[in-house]
């Protein structure tokens, strides 16, 4: 294993915090504002939901870049690879956390089991997204092709089959509960493919930056991302026409009507870039950035649960769901997204109190309630058995 100190890369601990935060506000507003305030002619409405369609991309870009950098940094082979079994026990615990958090209690209970608990959310896509990625790091050791190139194709590829799985009835196929990572028709909110794609280039970046970490200090880094990301932005539907017209291919027309898959990368990279310049200027940033940065599945879980209610069915959506206006929602989202940044900033005592106080306060509470319930029996088992004595005998 190489023994080289690679330099901490800030601004990926930051484009982390900066996607958890959006996702944060973005989930209660979309939850509680009401119809009749989401109306695109609305220029701050518009605005808002302009960079909130950025949050999912930049969280699976920068999931990708993570994993794949970190993944790269062990280069012990698969077997003794730490990151590769990390990895493998992250991926299948956040498909298995996905499910988890859309389980009723009560409908548990009682043996119910909706098809909606079967759906696939943002866990589920980014735990298959890192088996995916282990899975190909595996074939390029294995093979020796090259890591880079076979991201950066397969991410094209998932980019431009995107309406052909979307047209698709996968449910005749497979089962649809499978047919759930492929298509919305029942309810998912995420599926695999095209989000699979965004993870791919991150990780592409990533490989980038293992293999030469002092680009990303680079003064043209945050340039090519930023020119990159224009290019994409105003460019790429006229080469998806261009496509379409050279080769009458369907896929390409359907591309060149909705490109919003290449178009929202550059949006990406366009924010990855002044995220870099931003930490480059912001020289002494507070490490709660980087807490937050690290702390992401914990942020969702438990805005999951506050928000959606999930196992007892009771949170801000069984209350308020679609029925506040804009001003109480946006100061709850803005009092949403502080509660989380200070639950981060205390998560360690918080953490002790639930991992170990709260236990044996449990059990001490349990000795406590055994004894005195033992010496209840003691006390009432004589005048109770004389009682019965006395009754029997007359």
């Amino acid at each position: 294993m190489s023994t080289t100190q690679k330099p901490r890369i800030v601004f990926i601990d930051a484009i982390r915090a900066y996607a958890i935060l959006m996702m944060l506000q973005g989930h209660f507003i979309d939850t509680l504002l009401a119809p009749e305030y989401r109306d695109y002619s609305l220029s701050l409405y518009a605005f808002w939901a302009f960079f909130r369609g950025m949050t999912a991309p930049i969280f699976f870009f920068s999931s990708g870049l993570v994993f794949m950098y970190l993944l790269l940094k062990d280069e012990r082979p698969l077997p003794e690879n730490v990151r590769v079994r990390k990895g493998i026990r992250r991926g299948i615990m956040l498909i298995g956390l996905g499910y988890l958090l859309k389980w009723s209690l009560f409908n548990l209970i009682q043996f119910k089991a909706k098809p909606y608990y079967f759906t696939v959310d943002v866990l589920h896509c980014i735990g298959f997204s890192i088996l995916a990625l282990i899975g190909i790091y595996a074939l390029h050791r294995l093979l020796q092709f090259s890591l880079r190139t076979i991201l950066g194709v397969l991410a094209i590829l998932i980019f431009t089959i995107d309406p052909l799985v979307k047209a698709y009835d996968w449910s005749a196929i497979m089962h649809p509960y499978l047919a759930n990572y492929f298509s919305k028709a029942n309810g998912s909110t995420f599926v695999l493919l095209p989000w699979l794609g965004y993870a791919f280039f991150g990780a592409v970046v990533g490989t980038w930056l293992h293999r030469s970490p002092r680009m990303a200090f680079a003064q043209w880094f945050p340039w090519a991302l930023m020119t990159i990301g224009w290019i994409l932005h105003l460019y790429s539907t006229h080469w998806m026409r261009a496509l379409y017209e050279l080769t009458d291919w369907y896929v390409f027309q359907e591309l060149v009507r909705n490109n919003y898959l290449l178009i929202r990368l550059g949006h990406v990279l366009i924010a990855v870039a002044v995220v870099v310049w931003i930490t480059r200027w912001w020289k002494n940033m507070p490490p709660l950035v980087t807490k937050i940065g690290s702390e992401t599945l914990t942020i969702y879980a438990v805005h999951y649960i506050v928000l959606y209610g999930t196992w007892f069915n009771l949170g801000l959506a069984t209350f308020w769901k679609r029925q506040l206006e804009p001003l109480p929602v946006a100061l709850g989202a803005l009092l949403f997204v502080v509660s989380f940044i200070v639950l981060i900033a205390y998560i360690e005592p918080i953490r002790e109190m639930i991992y170990k106080k709260i236990p044996a306060l449990a059990y001490y509470t349990f000795r406590v309630v055994r004894v005195k319930t033992i010496r209840f029996y003691l006390r009432v088992r004589r005048p109770v058995r004389k009682i019965l004595l006395s009754e029997a005998t007359e």
